[in-house]
C-alpha cells in the first residue's frame, strides 16, 4: 500500500481543510460500516450513475481487447505480407496459424487450488496497490518483453480506466519512471524521444479509453474535413514531388508544350523554378490556414484533456525545472510537447484510422496533407529544425505567428491539483472493502511472475523484509505459460496479506471522533432525503434534520428507512451534546452542508447524463474499431487456410474447391455496409443495380454487376485475395469497377464473412 508518508512526501505539504477531510471520510465511512443494502438508491440520478459505472467498464474492457487485437495484427500484418509474397517456409506458416487461433477469446476459469489463489491474489493486490514495483521493472525489460507487460499493467492490473484508485497509482508509477529517466538521461535532446520502453509506456497510456474521447472529441471533426472535403487536393510543398507532379501533368496533356526542362532536376533546381514557387506560395497560405484550424481546436479543448495527460506533462515540468533550474520556458515547453504533441495528438493526426478517426485510410492527398500539418505542429511545440527537410522551412510564419500561444498552452496544461490525499483515502477504502477483484487471465498472471522472477534479483536488492521477495519465495517458481485451449479469464480476489488495522484509523487520518458522527450524520441524511419522494413536506428549504429524521424513523413498510430515521435521531443528538451542532439554530452547520450536497448531486444529474452521452459514441468507436480489427484477423485465416490447403493433399483440395455462390447483393446493401464507398450509378437508378458474388475456388472470387431486365452483366471483376491483400497493405483503398468505386478493406471483411464459414475455416 502506498503508505500516508509515501503520499505526504511528494505532497506540498498543505493541510488539506477539515470539510475536503470530512468529505473524504464519507467514502471510508460506507465502505466500512455500511450494508449494502443500505446503500441502495433508486432516484435518478442514482440510475444515471449505473449507466454511467456500466458504460466506464465496458470501455475498459473493450480497450484492453483491442489492445491485444492490435498487437495480433501488428504482428500478422508482416507474417502475412511474406505469404502474399511466397517468401515463408511451411514452419513459420504454422507458427502464423498457431498465432491465430489464440485470438479467439477466452473462456472463464479458475486457478487449480486456493492456496495459488490466495498466493496471487496478495501478489497482485502488492503489485497494484505499490506501484514501484512495476516502475522499477518497466526499467528492467527489454522492447521486446514491454508489449505483454504494458497489457497487463495498463489494461488489466490498472484496467478499470475511469476509478480515480487505479488511475492515480498508475500516474505514481508514471512520476518514478519519470523521474528515473531524468535523472539517468545526460543528454536533454534525448530525453523521452528515443524508442525505450517507457516512451512505449507513454503513447500506450494514450490509447486508454479517456485519451481515445479527447480525441474524437477534438481532432474527429478537423480530420474529417481533411479526408473528405479536401479529398482531391494536393498541398505538397516539396519542390521535387510539386515539380514531378507537374511533369507528370504536362507529359499527360497529349500535345502540350511546356517551359519545363526534363526530369532529373535536383532540389535546388526545382526550388528556383518560378511555376514551382507560385504553386508552392498559394499552397503555404492553405496548409497554414488548415493548420490553425487544428491548433485553434486544440487549444480550446484545454478543459477537455485528460486529468491523467495533464498531470504527466505537470510531472514533465517540475522534472525539468528541478534537472535545469535554469532552463527557459521555451526548453521546458518543448519537454512538453515531446509527449503531448509526438507521443499522443500527432500519431493521431498521421493515423486516423488506428485511433478510430475515420473509418477507412485517407486517400493519397489527404493523408499527405495530414502529415504536413502534423509536421507543423510538432515544430512548433519544439525547436524547429529544417536540416532533414529544408522545404519546410517556407511554413516559419506558422510557428512565428503561433509560438507564444502554444507555450501558453503547453503550460497551461500543467495547471492541475495533485491527488495524493485523495489516492491515500482511496488505498484505506481499497483495503477495508473485503470484494477486490481483478479481471485477468492465467497466461498474464504467469507471464507477471515470470518477468519479477527473471528480475528479482533487481527487484528486491538488499532488502530482506521485502513484501515482495517474501511473495515471490512463497509462490515459488512461475509456471510456463499454458496452451491456447488451456489459458482462462479468472477474476481473481485480492487482499493485502499485511492487513492495516482501523482502531487507530481517526489518529491516521488526523480526523476527530466528532467529524467522523458529523459525517456519519450528513450522509446518513442525504440517503433517506434521495429516498424520499421529490415533493415530500419535509423536503422543503429549509430543511428541518428533525422533521426529516421522524418521518424516516416512522416509514411504514420499509425498515432500513426505519433504521436510518433512528440513527440520524441519535447523531443529531450526539453531535449537539458534543457541541459540533446546536438544535437553537436548528442543526445549521449540519443543514447547510446537507443543502449544498443535495444542491451539488442535483447539478450533478445533468453532468452525469451529459458523459454518459460522450462516453456512449466513445464506446460505439471502440466497437467498431474491435469489428474492424476482427475483421481482418479473419481475413487473414481465410488466406492462411487458403495458402495452407494448396499445399496439403488433393483430398481436402477438391472438398474445398466446390463453387460457392453466385450470391446477390443489392447496391443499398453494399453502400451500407461501406464496401461502395463511391458511384456514379444515379440515385434514381440505384435500386435497379445489383451484383453476383461466386468464389469458385479458394482464395478467388468473381463480382459482375448486373441491371434488372438485362440477361447479361454490366461487367465482371476476377479477383484474388493475395492482389486485395497486396492493396490494403500498400494503403490502396480503392477499387475501381468504372460505375462503382469499392473500398478494399470493406471488401475483404465482406467477402470473408460470405465464403470463409461455408468453406469450414
Amino acid at each position: 500500500m502506498v503508505g500516508r508518508q509515501n503520499t505526504r512526501s511528494s505532497h506540498d505539504g498543505a493541510r488539506s481543510t477539515r470539510t475536503s477531510k470530512r468529505y473524504s471520510m464519507t467514502a471510508l465511512y460506507l465502505s466500512m460500516n455500511a450494508n449494502p443494502r443500505e446503500l441502495e438508491i433508486e432516484d435518478d440520478l442514482a440510475r444515471a450513475q449505473k449507466i454511467l459505472r456500466d458504460l466506464k467498464s465496458k470501455i475498459s474492457s473493450q480497450s484492453k481487447k483491442n489492445f491485444v487485437l492490435e498487437k495480433d495484427v501488428r504482428y500478422l500484418d508482416s507474417r502475412i505480407a511474406l505469404l502474399v509474397q511466397n517468401r515463408m517456409a511451411l514452419e513459420e506458416r504454422n507458427e502464423v496459424a498457431d498465432h491465430l487461433e489464440e485470438s479467439d477469446e477466452l473462456t472463464e476459469g479458475a486457478f487449480p487450488n486456493d492456496d495459488k489463489t490466495q498466493k496471487y491474489g496478495n501478489l497482485l493486490f502488492l503489485l497494484q496497490s505499490e506501484p514501484k514495483h512495476i516502475a522499477h521493472l518497466c526499467r528492467l525489460v527489454t522492447l521486446a518483453e514491454i508489449d505483454q507487460l504494458l497489457q497487463t499493467v495498463m489494461f488489466t492490473i490498472y484496467g478499470n480506466q475511469y476509478e480515480s484508485r487505479e488511475e492515480h497509482l498508475l500516474l505514481t508509477m508514471f512520476q518514478s519512471v519519470l523521474t528515473y529517466q531524468f535523472d539517468n538521461t545526460p543528454e536533454y535532446s534525448s530525453l523521452l524521444r528515443a524508442n525505450t520502453p517507457v516512451s512505449r509506456m507513454m503513447t500506450t497510456y494514450t490509447r486508454r479509453g479517456p485519451g481515445q474521447g479527447y480525441l474524437k472529441t477534438v481532432l474527429s471533426e478537423q480530420i474529417n474535413y481533411v479526408t473528405s472535403k479536401l479529398r482531391d487536393v494536393d498541398l505538397e510543398i516539396n519542390p521535387l514531388k510539386v515539380y514531378d507532379t507537374m511533369m507528370a501533368e504536362r507529359a499527360s496533356i497529349r500535345g502540350s508544350t511546356s517551359s519545363l526542362p526534363p526530369g532529373g532536376i535536383t532540389a535546388e533546381e526545382a526550388s528556383a523554378n518560378p511555376q514551382v514557387q507560385a504553386i508552392i506560395s498559394r499552397r503555404v497560405g492553405q496548409l497554414i490556414q488548415l493548420a490553425n484550424y487544428f491548433l485553434d481546436t486544440i487549444i480550446d479543448g484545454l478543459d477537455e484533456t485528460p486529468y491523467g495527460i495533464r498531470w504527466i506533462c505537470k510531472q514533465i515540468r517540475s522534472l525539468s525545472r528541478r534537472k535545469y533550474p535554469d532552463a527557459h520556458d521555451q526548453t521546458i515547453c518543448t519537454l512538453i510537447g515531446g509527449f503531448f504533441f509526438l507521443r499522443f495528438i500527432n500519431p493521431a493526426i498521421v493515423t486516423p484510422r488506428s485511433y478510430m478517426l475515420i473509418e477507412q485510410n485517407p486517400a493519397e492527398n489527404p493523408k499527405r496533407t495530414l502529415t504536413l500539418v502534423a509536421k507543423m505542429l510538432q515544430n512548433l511545440a519544439n525547436k524547429p529544425s529544417y536540416a532533414k527537410e529544408p522545404y519546410m522551412s517556407v511554413l516559419q510564419p506558422f510557428i512565428q505567428q503561433n509560438k507564444e500561444r502554444m507555450n501558453k498552452f503547453l503550460l497551461d496544461l500543467c495547471e492541475v491539483q495533485d491527488f495524493y490525499e485523495t489516492l491515500e483515502m482511496d488505498n484505506y477504502v481499497a483495503l477495508s472493502k473485503k470484494d477486490l477483484e481483478l479481471p485477468i487471465s492465467l497466461n498474464e498472471v504467469y507471464a507477471m511472475h515470470a518477468l519479477l522472477e527473471k528480475h528479482t534479483q533487481e527487484l528486491v536488492s538488499k532488502d530482506e523484509g521485502s513484501h515482495l521477495k517474501i511473495l515471490l519465495q512463497d509462490l515459488g517458481a512461475a509456471p510456463a505459460q499454458l496452451p491456447r485451449k488451456e489459458n482462462r479469464a479468472i477474476n481473481l480476489p485480492l487482499y493485502s496479506k499485511w492487513e492495516t488495522a482501523f482502531d487507530d484509523l481517526t489518529a491516521a487520518l488526523d480526523i476527530t471522533q466528532e467529524e467522523v458522527y458529523f459525517m456519519e450524520a450528513k450522509s446518513t441524511f442525504v440517503m433517506i432525503l434521495r429516498s424520499l419522494p421529490a415533493n415530500a413536506v419535509v423536503a422543503r428549504r429549509p430543511l428541518r434534520l428533525d422533521r426529516v429524521a421522524e418521518a424516516a424513523a416512522t416509514t411504514k413498510n420499509d425498515s432500513i428507512m426505519v433504521r436510518k430515521g433512528i440513527r440520524s435521531m441519535e447523531l443529531l443528538s450526539q453531535l449537539n451534546d458534543m457541541g459540533m451542532i446546536d438544535k437553537a439554530d436548528n442543526y445549521a452547520s449540519l443543514r447547510d452542508e446537507v443543502e449544498q450536497e443535495l444542491n451539488h448531486l442535483g447539478s450533478l444529474k445533468e453532468k452525469v447524463i451529459t458523459e454518459s452521452q460522450k462516453l456512449e459514441e466513445v464506446y460505439q468507436t471502440i466497437r467498431d474499431h474491435n469489428a474492424y480489427l476482427v475483421g481482418q484477423l479473419e481475413t487473414y485465416k481465410s488466406y492462411l487456410h487458403n495458402v495452407r490447403g494448396q499445399s496439403e493433399g488433393t483430398t481436402k483440395r477438391v472438398q474445398n474447391q466446390k463453387v460457392l455462390g453466385p450470391y446477390k447483393f443489392t447496391h443499398a446493401q453494399l453502400e451500407k455496409e461501406g464496401v461502395i464507398q463511391r458511384s456514379n450509378v444515379p440515385q434514381n437508378r440505384q435500386a435497379n443495380i445489383y451484383f453476383n458474388m461466386t468464389s469458385p475456388s479458394p482464395g478467388t472470387f468473381i463480382i459482375s454487376l448486373h441491371y434488372k431486365g438485362r440477361n447479361r452483366g454490366l461487367l465482371e471483376l476476377d479477383l484474388k485475395l493475395d492482389d486485395l491483400l497486396e492493396m490494403q497493405k500498400d494503403s490502396q483503398e480503392d477499387l475501381d469497377l468504372e460505375y462503382v468505386q469499392f473500398n478494399v478493406s470493406k471488401l475483404l471483411v465482406h467477402l470473408n464473412k460470405k465464403f470463409a464459414r461455408k468453406r469450414g475455416w
